[in-house]
């Protein structure tokens, strides 16, 4: 599969035993200059050997994840490092862990020499069907998620589901909200897969893996900037970054926050009379039958004030995405500050 961008079009790898590939696939898509690994300390415990497969002839950066070092002080970290190491203009970095890896290390190699080429190498579920795709890479500011960042296209973006099998089930249940969130956005099959899958199904995932990945390839393809079309992977993302960010980025798993952002979304278009109560409940049910995790009460004022500083709102106008079926999202602009706290008070129910 090809994802198209404004720089250059990059391949997207996806299937069992890729990890030993990995260098030679390098040796196709990129230049041929020194190979350095950011790879997550977590991966490397977990997937010693697969690790070791990936990352042959590479010097290999040790890199702490976790959303709370998902930060500009950590991105520049690894600039100075690769800097001390001697990167070039001609070498590659080799992103090898999570979503918060991909997009920190992602980041580096947007600013270390004004770009070097990037590989993603995802890890976790929710990275493979969602955020290794598309070239955004950034870190958090304290003003929220991903606020400060790039369009910075990989040369190549290679799954391997071997990664996934030392994963628990927080991070298996957060990547298929992601995945599910894909399917409610243009895919009812998706949307049944990851409703239906039953754990320790390769070939089920396999199969969202792979429909997650055309689903996204095919949209941002169509906008790789977020000009229009590619705010459609933003349902369930306004209330859910507003829940992540009122939590201080802890407590809760991103794929958690955005399946309580999904049920809030569907409340306002509920109440918007664009959205028929058969498929809110249907995917109210497919949520609560994967049964994210319900982390303490929040209040509806911090999450409020979290998603007013959304990114994605221009002044005064506030946009959000909202199902008129599953399988078939819109971008609504105009939504009132009063619609936003039903959804709050709708995700924040759900929570409770």
């Amino acid at each position: 599969m090809v994802i198209r961008s404004a720089g250059w079009s990059y391949p997207v790898f996806a299937g069992e035993r890729l990890a030993a590939a990995i260098p030679a696939i390098i040796d196709e898509s990129c230049r041929g200059g020194r190979r350095f690994a950011v790879v997550s300390r977590a991966v490397q415990k977990a997937q010693p050997a697969l690790v070791a497969k990936a990352t042959g002839g590479m010097e290999v950066i040790p890199f702490d994840d976790g959303e709370e070092l998902k930060t500009l002080e950590t991105a520049q970290t690894l600039v100075e490092h690769l800097l001390q190491r001697g990167v070039r203009r001609d070498s590659v970095l080799v992103a090898i862990g999570g979503g918060m890896t991909g997009d920190t290390a992602g980041m580096a190699a947007a600013l270390v020499l004004r770009g070097i080429d990037l590989v993603q190498v995802p890890t976790t579920l929710l990275a493979q069907v969602d955020s290794s795709l598309g070239g955004k890479v950034g870190v958090n500011s304290r003003h929220g998620k991903n606020l400060i960042g790039a369009i910075w296209p990989p040369r190549a973006v290679i799954s391997d589901p071997a990664f996934l099998t030392s994963l628990p089930a927080d991070e298996i249940r957060s990547g298929l909200f992601e995945a599910m969130k894909a399917g409610i956005i243009a895919d009812g099959v998706l949307f049944e897969l990851c409703r239906d899958f039953a754990d320790g199904s390769e070939e089920e995932l396999n199969e969202i893996i792979r429909r997650s990945i055309d689903v996204k390839a095919r949209i941002v393809s169509d906008d790789e900037r977020e000009g229009d079309r590619r705010r459609l992977l933003n349902y369930g993302h306004t209330i859910g970054h507003g829940i992540e960010a009122a939590m201080n980025y802890r407590g809760i798993t991103h794929g958690d926050a955005v399946a309580f952002g999904m049920i809030g979304a569907n409340a306002v278009a509920s109440g918007r009379g664009t959205l028929d109560r058969e498929s809110e409940t249907a995917i109210r049910d497919a949520i609560r039958k994967r049964r994210p995790r319900r982390p303490q009460q929040l209040d509806e004022a911090r999450v409020l004030e979290a998603i007013e500083s959304d990114k994605k709102f221009s002044q005064d106008k506030r946009v959000m995405v909202l199902p008129r079926g599953i399988g078939d999202c819109s971008i609504v602009e105009g939504i009132s500050r009063e619609e936003i706290a039903l959804g709050v008070r709708a995700a924040l129910d759900e929570l409770g």
